[in-house]
């Protein structure tokens, strides 16, 4: 039986000790005898770069060292300048590894609720979707877990970083019964709907729940971004044909890469 899955080399962003070409012609143009203050110059050089797309989504775009050592305008300048950036969503910061152009995920319209894995989402929203594990073994399941499941049987527990062109995205807890018939060496696929189908476990129909919450600092590490910052809360519960639920998941969300449009109607007109 499983007690331990290795964990994969962790693939994350890389950032560089040089800043990407078109950054630094842009910020070339930054001078002391513009009338413009620097802050306006910084602005207005990173932002061309960013509008024209002249970097690839979730590349490395610059620390504050690199500008600074480059422009000689002081580090709270470049903060300032960085973190307009980063409000207008053009940027995301990595804590420790600089700032990055940032991943567009595109709204998520709902009209009608529709069941389908992460994966395949990220894939349908024009991204590439990845996976770190962090940890998996088999445990007796806590009782809210056994309570979801409808099980006192051991489950397979797995922690995962889910990515999207590798940029950190979610971070998942997820637990399966292992009665479904997972195999000592069990290798686990992107996608758990994917192991789950392999054992004829197919998910048809779930009860997802969304909250606001603000990201702890163990996730927070994780998914790269400061202790508290704000982010969605959702759990789970998956189930397959025969209505047995089959797979159950707490997850949180960065809360600057994903929003969420629901089309409402009346009653009375549908």
């Amino acid at each position: 039986m499983i007690n331990r899955i290795t964990e994969p080399a962790h693939k994350e962003l890389k950032s560089s000790d040089k800043l990407p070409m078109p950054v630094e012609r842009a910020l070339k143009k930054v001078t002391k005898h513009s009338p413009l203050p620097l802050y306006h110059q910084l602005l207005q050089a990173m932002q061309s770069v960013l509008e024209e797309k002249l970097l690839e989504s979730g590349s490395f775009f610059a620390t504050e060292l690199l500008i600074q050592e480059l422009t000689g305008v002081s580090r709270a300048t470049i903060r300032k300048a960085l973190e307009e950036l980063v409000r207008q969503g053009l940027l995301i910061r990595i804590t420790g590894r600089g700032t990055f152009v940032s991943v567009k995920i595109p709204e998520d319209h709902i009209l009608l609720p529709r069941l389908k894995s992460l994966t395949q989402d990220l894939i349908d929203r024009g991204m590439r979707p990845g996976t770190i594990v962090v940890h998996a073994s088999v445990i007796d399941p806590p009782p809210h877990v056994r309570g979801k499941l409808q099980t006192d049987g051991q489950v397979l527990m797995t922690h995962r970083i889910r990515t999207g062109n590798d940029v950190p995205i979610l971070y998942l807890v997820s637990y399966i019964p292992v009665s479904i018939g997972l195999a000592p060496d069990e290798k686990l696929p992107d996608s758990l709907y994917t192991l789950l189908e392999q054992h004829n476990r197919t998910v048809v129909s779930a009860v997802h729940t969304i909250r606001a919450v603000l990201i702890d600092e163990k996730v927070a590490e994780h998914l790269g971004v400061e202790p508290k910052s704000a982010g969605f809360s959702m759990d789970r519960t998956n189930y397959d044909a025969s209505e047995a639920p089959v797979l159950y998941e707490e997850g949180i969300f960065r809360g600057d890469l994903f929003s969420y449009t629901i089309r409402m109607h009346n009653g009375s007109a549908i």
